[in-house]
């Protein structure tokens, strides 16, 4: 019986692999033949960009005074630069004053935003004014060559076919020879079975082997000796029938008799061969799949065999712990519980298999079946010695399979108790600072309901419990503050390019200066300073600090709020530039040990109770500047004042009204 290659599992799968990898391979060319293209423009347009300022500048004075022929030599020595396919220059009525790669007599082309390399000839053309003091000089408009890209791009995927059908060619010879490889074995026992089925009822031996398709073989040749055994005996007894054919009918008889039953079994045998590899088949199934699944797993289990030594363990735990297989595998239970418990820091070590057996309430020595399997009990956790300090959770699952007599797993819980401690302490912190306030409150009213004051002292207990429900109220405003932005991660955010210097003035008009002090001192540039923000958030910052500022500065002093640009700071004009919003005050100042905790929910530097406040501001700040990709700067001295800077990306675009 002759099969097509394809019809066979081999060349289901063969093909298969092929259609696989030939997909992967158009993937890979073509996201390459993207990435060239969007890499390659980018880069023309860094050119461009670069190119147009430069250009631009070099050709106001000359083009001011009308002296085109300085215009044309520009032209001409820009026009050297690789990838510059033509240059020219209009003036204010549009007329062409002069060109270098591009005929005088030739309009010039139109300018198109888009990046295509499909055009003939391939070129990104760009335009931009030349302006003098808010005049429009004229016009400076130049290509660039994209011959080189569109060569880069032709390359790429000529290369990229030769490559996947060179690979796609080894593939299939690999895949050819390691199916022929994996299925020779099982192409012999299938001959065999078909010989058995023809009639020939002693063929020769199969391979075996101690894999499921050798033992399989295995079965198949004592079948095989079975049936020769079988055959053995009747042509003996055939032959002693036919020399007392006469004599003995009835032993005849039950010769006929053995022979059906001989078939019958034949026929079981057959039946149990088929239900054997059927077995076989699921049983294979259902391995793959819990090797699968323990291999994925995020929790780490540890399996114990008969004689509850490790037997197994998945890649998770290994992870989890930073054990090796060869630190556990084969040991006793003791000794793994010792090893787990030196991997541990007190008091949250190991406790043991013993203690986690005795925790469970499992008897070791009852009987275990399918339907009574204990489960751990209480739950059990650990932490690991090392850096990161993590925390797992750790059970216990009596086995009712033989080979198996344990399961160990383990969890990482280390997020969840981490987020459990923050709640606690932040409940905590809260409870407190919103207790001083309510005490305060509660104390003066429960005094007015009690007596009789004059109209002075009741006019004055109303004014305490006034201030104490307005700190009460900040704490609970700055409270929701930080559980929107912790929720929302600076989804509802409108980033937009922000002028910093209007921004400053604004926020310093409607700042309410306490009674007795300075007003703010504005120190900033003529121009605009364009930085990208959500201005009410960063508003509502810059209204923490210059707070923050007033109140710690109980003597006086001037506070002054001004910018600072990164790039002048360092001298280097190339680069990312930030914009700083820098509030300096004389107060009290900090230490090192305070600022290192400035940032801290509920953290106040005055401890007296004197200076006014919940401790929430700067987290607010640190969390809204951090939003915006920005970073918050503190620099203090004791007694000398402190410095905040919040450094924000400067805006790439322009005011939308200038």
């Amino acid at each position: 019986m002759h099969f097509s290659p394809w019809r066979t599992v081999r060349g289901r799968l063969v093909l298969a692999a092929l259609l696989v990898e030939l997909v992967m391979l158009a993937i890979l060319v073509g996201n390459s033949l993207r990435l060239l293209r969007e890499e390659m423009g980018d880069q023309s347009r860094e050119q461009a960009e670069q190119i147009a300022p430069v250009l631009s500048a070099a050709l106001v004075a000359p083009l001011a005074q009308y002296d085109y022929a300085t215009v044309q030599a520009i032209l001409d020595e820009s026009h050297a630069i690789r990838g510059i396919d033509y240059l020219a220059v209009t003036d204010a009525s549009g007329a062409i004053v002069a060109t270098s790669g591009w005929p005088a007599s030739k309009a010039l082309p139109p300018v198109d935003a888009q990046f295509a390399l499909d055009d003939d000839p391939p070129r990104y053309d760009v335009a931009l004014p030349i302006r003098l003091s808010g005049q429009t000089l004229g016009q400076l408009q130049f290509g660039l060559d994209l011959k080189r890209i569109v060569l880069a791009r032709k390359n790429l995927l000529t290369q990229g076919i030769v490559i996947a059908i060179s690979e796609l060619l080894l593939s299939a010879g690999l895949l050819t020879l390691l199916g022929l490889l994996i299925t020779r074995q099982l192409s012999l026992l299938t001959s065999a079975s078909l010989n058995v089925a023809q009639g020939q009822l002693t063929p020769a031996p199969v391979p075996e082997g101690q894999d499921d398709v050798g033992r399989l073989g295995a079965a198949f040749n004592v079948m095989s000796r079975a049936i020769a055994e079988r055959v053995d005996q009747l042509t003996r007894a055939k032959q002693e029938t036919e020399r007392i054919a006469a004599s003995l009918q009835e032993k005849h008889a039950q010769l006929e008799q053995s022979h059906a039953a001989l078939s019958a079994e034949n026929v079981m045998r057959l039946a149990v061969q088929r239900e054997l590899e059927v077995a076989l088949g699921r049983i294979r199934d259902r391995t793959a799949q819990l090797n699968v699944i323990f291999d994925l797993s995020p929790d780490g289990f540890v399996s114990f065999d008969a004689q509850r030594r490790v037997k197994y363990a998945n890649p998770a735990f290994f992870r989890m712990t930073g054990l090796d297989a060869s630190d556990i595998l084969g040991l006793e239970e003791a000794a793994f519980s010792a090893q787990m418990a030196r991997a541990c820091v007190d008091p949250a070590r190991f406790p043991g298999i013993a203690a986690l057996k005795a925790g469970a309430g499992a008897d070791n020595t009852a009987p275990r079946n399918e339907s009574d399997s204990p489960a751990s009990g209480r739950r059990q956790l650990i932490e690991l010695a090392g850096p990161g300090k993590h925390v797992l959770e750790v059970g216990l699952r009596l086995s009712a399979a033989e080979t198996v007599s344990q399961i160990l797993y383990l969890r990482d819980v280390t997020h969840e108790t981490e987020v459990d401690r923050m709640k606690s302490e932040f409940l905590s912190h809260a409870a407190h600072e919103l207790r001083t306030p309510m005490a305060s409150i509660y104390g003066y009213s429960e005094v007015m309901m009690a007596q009789s004051f004059s109209e002075e002292e009741r006019r004055e207990f109303l004014g305490i419990i006034h201030r104490q429900s307005e700190m009460m109220i900040a704490i609970i405003n700055e409270l929701l503050d930080l559980v929107r932005i912790d929720a929302r991660r600076g989804k509802d955010f409108q980033f937009d390019s922000v002028d910093a210097t209007e921004l400053v003035r604004e926020v310093v008009t409607d700042f309410g200066v306490p009674a007795g002090q300075q007003p703010v001192t504005i120190d900033l540039p003529a121009q605009p300073c364009w930085v990208r923000a959500d201005q009410k958030k960063l508003m509502q910052a810059l209204r923490n600090i210059l707070s923050n500022a007033y109140k710690y500065s109980p003597a006086g002093g001037e506070v002054v709020i001004s910018l600072a640009d990164e790039r002048r700071a360092r001298s280097a004009p190339e680069g990312p530039a930030r914009i700083g919003v820098r509030v300096s005050d004389h107060g009290i100042g900090m230490t090192p040990q305070q600022m290192a905790r400035i940032f801290d929910r509920f953290y106040r530097v005055d401890t007296s109770g004197n200076i006014p406040g919940t401790g929430l501001g700067m987290s607010i700040v640190k969390e809204i500047i951090e939003l915006h990709g920005g970073q918050v700067q503190i620099e203090s001295r004791i007694g000398a004042g402190t410095s905040v800077t919040l450094w924000l990306s400067e805006a790439t675009g322009k005011d939308p009204n200038s």
